[in-house]
């Protein structure tokens, strides 16, 4: 069998069997894990389906040896400059999701952190989610998206399918006004994110500033999908709409570059 033959293909499969199967199974668990608030978020907690979600994603990278193709290059050469894209120009783009991030983290602090096996199982679960969310979408199907359609349509498409997931919780939850309102942050995060991975050519910048960005906003505005709340529009929404104006000059510079 060649592993690389119709990546688009490919791809779709592994992110139908995904939706179709684990995040099926997640539906009850996904509203018991999110409803809770941040005093009831304990050690107990780990998020087997995330987990499940993760293994299932490294075995199929794995599997394809598309350990270069979804941005992981660096663990086959061996070369920590190619996994974290260590270099002055690529350092430079990182610039503004470091600010960004090192403003929440202000907030955070001021309001307080939870206690420490709190603190811990966010830590986990969040990471769980950033490391999967990423190889997913601005991996794998990036990888199957662009080799049909080029790379700055991959980052529009798979942003979209990004934020359409997202859409999911108010089928779970009754909050379509919710709902919503996660989709469109998730759109315009993952179309900026994308844009990084172009630029960068590596994902774990990516997964990095995802795991960072859900671990500080979850710890500073528990209860993300239980109802639309004000204070978390006001907190996500002004860098989300800088982080899209961002992505999107990001992706003129690539288009430029290219052209």
């Amino acid at each position: 069998m060649n592993r690389m033959k119709n990546p688009l293909h490919i791809s779709l499969i592994i992110f139908l069997i995904w939706l179709l199967v684990i995040e099926r199974v997640e539906f009850d668990p996904f509203v018991n894990v999110h409803h809770m608030s941040l005093a009831q978020y304990t050690g107990s907690r780990i998020d087997l389906l995330e987990l499940a979600s993760l293994i299932f994603v490294v075995l199929a990278v794995i599997y394809l040896k598309w350990l270069p193709q979804v941005g992981l290059k660096g663990i086959q050469t061996g070369q920590i400059e190619d996994l974290l894209a260590l270099k002055y120009w690529n350092l430079r783009l990182l610039w503004l999701p470091t600010l960004v991030l090192l403003i929440i983290l202000l907030f955070v602090l001021h309001k307080g952190l939870p206690s420490n096996s709190t603190l811990e199982i966010i830590i986990i679960n969040t990471l769980m989610v950033g490391i999967f969310e990423e190889l997913m979408f601005r991996g794998i199907l990036f990888y199957g998206v662009s080799s049909s359609f080029g790379v700055w349509r991959a980052a529009w498409m798979t942003a979209i399918i990004f934020g359409s997931i997202h859409m999911l919780s108010g089928f779970l939850t009754g909050d379509f006004v919710s709902s919503t309102f996660q989709a469109f942050n998730a759109l315009v995060f993952g179309l900026w994110i994308a844009t990084l991975r172009i630029q960068l050519d590596t994902i774990i910048p990516g997964i990095i500033i995802h795991w960072v960005w859900d671990c500080l906003i979850f710890m500073l505005v528990p209860q993300t999908l239980v109802l639309f709340k004000p204070s978390r529009l006001l907190i996500m929404l002004p860098f989300n709409l800088l982080f899209f104006y961002y992505g999107l000059k990001l992706l003129k510079k690539n288009q430029l570059r290219n052209s």
